[in-house]
């Protein structure tokens, strides 16, 4: 699980994100993201809908392999994004390395990962 301060409260958050935020799409999973004014870390929030999988195993093994991603890249991130990852219906077949992979991809196509 992710530690606390790496949370992203979706509840209060997630309208401001959607506005000011910008799409970054995958095949497993695409982010939304915006960049705040604090030196905090980067902090994450999953989305993962019922229309994925019905199963609520597989939408939390899902969001627990996602999490897991982020929390091995962490160091590499740059401080002060605001992430709410919404997934896919493939994520639900993928493996943890595919998962990763994309991920990184992704962040480093958005710009959140250090140089």
């Amino acid at each position: 699980m992710l530690a606390s301060k790496y949370r992203l409260p979706l509840r209060t958050e997630l309208n401001r994100i959607r506005q000011e935020g910008k799409l970054v799409q995958g095949k497993l999973f695409s982010f939304q993201m915006c960049l705040t004014k604090s030196i905090q870390p980067s902090r994450f929030g999953f989305i993962i809908s019922s229309k994925i999988d019905k199963k609520a195993v597989r939408r939390n093994r899902a969001k627990r392999l996602l999490s897991e991603a982020i929390a091995k890249l962490n160091p590499q991130l740059r401080p002060g994004y605001e992430v709410v990852v919404l997934a896919k219906k493939k994520i639900i077949e993928a493996d943890y390395q595919a998962i990763e992979k994309e991920f990184i991809e992704l962040l480093k196509r958005a710009g959140i990962v250090k140089q």
